[in-house]
């Protein structure tokens, strides 16, 4: 079903808004001013934020010191950082613990992938990650090529016990198989009946593939327009969808529920 502008949101009924990070609230790579802005609005007004990224724990602590955000779900599921008060608590939802034997196996299938396509290579923010390894075929130089990209990810889906997710810049894999979709149902579990806040009340944005579950799940999911082109792959597309891309979109959808939201 093809998305509906998202002048259509019913942003009266939205409390809390859980985004991706990358391409969703970044323009090339960077936080621009006037979404960092959007996010600092969007928090005065009353709203829950909740960012729900592929990028690793070292990443989630930064991002809950330096921005107004309720909680992080970072390395897609496999933890979660919230705030209470002044501090900030962390719970691990990855279901295999044992890191020494999880980091030895994706190796290993690193190796693998390496010795099938010499080129590729790690994330270079793979050293701040501890439950993920995270293949960069679209953030730094060189770039894979999109045969390049198939073949990793039907190598990665055929591998037991691996979990694998294509985002707009990484293909990350891991043990198990928690998601984006299953911390934020932990989020909910844990805080949205205090809150007040289940699925209707949630907006969801986002840009790629990992998202797909979370437009599915959420009755108001947007997609920033770049996610046009993941559309034709979709089985479950966002409900909505912005005119501009990444974080233009967002604050697009920002601009949207502080106008008409009432949290």
């Amino acid at each position: 079903m093809k998305p509906l502008p998202l002048s259509q949101l019913p942003a009266q009924n939205i409390k809390a808004v859980f985004s991706d990070l990358d391409d969703t609230l970044t323009d090339d790579s960077l936080i621009l001013p006037q979404t960092l802005q959007s996010l600092h609005e969007l928090h005065h007004k009353g709203f829950k934020l909740v960012i729900v990224s592929g990028r690793p724990a070292g990443w989630a602590d930064a991002l809950m010191r330096l921005i107004p955000l309720d909680a992080v779900i970072f390395e897609n599921g496999a933890g979660m950082m919230w705030r209470e008060g002044k501090k900030i608590c962390t719970h691990c939802l990855a279901e295999n613990k044992n890191l020494n034997v999880q980091k030895t196996l994706l190796q290993k299938l690193f190796d693998q992938i390496r010795a099938h396509i010499p080129e590729a290579k790690l994330a270079t923010d793979q050293p701040y990650r501890l439950f993920d390894y995270a293949l960069d075929f679209n953030e730094e130089p060189p770039l894979l090529k999109p045969e390049q990209i198939d073949w990793v990810m039907s190598f990665l889906e055929k591998q037991p016990e691996i979990t694998a997710k294509l985002s707009s810049i990484h293909i990350n894999y891991w043990v198990g198989k928690h998601t984006k979709l299953t911390a934020c149902q932990f989020w909910l579990d844990r805080f949205g009946s205090a809150l007040s806040i289940n699925s209707d009340s949630i907006v969801y944005s986002g840009d790629s593939p990992n998202d797909e579950p979370l437009f599915g799940f959420f009755p108001n999911s947007v997609g920033v327009a770049n996610v046009s082109r993941f559309l034709s792959k979709m089985k479950s597309p966002p409900k909505y969808i912005t005119p501009s891309e990444g974080g233009k979109g967002f604050q697009e959808l920002a601009y949207l529920l502080l106008q008409k939201g009432k949290p």
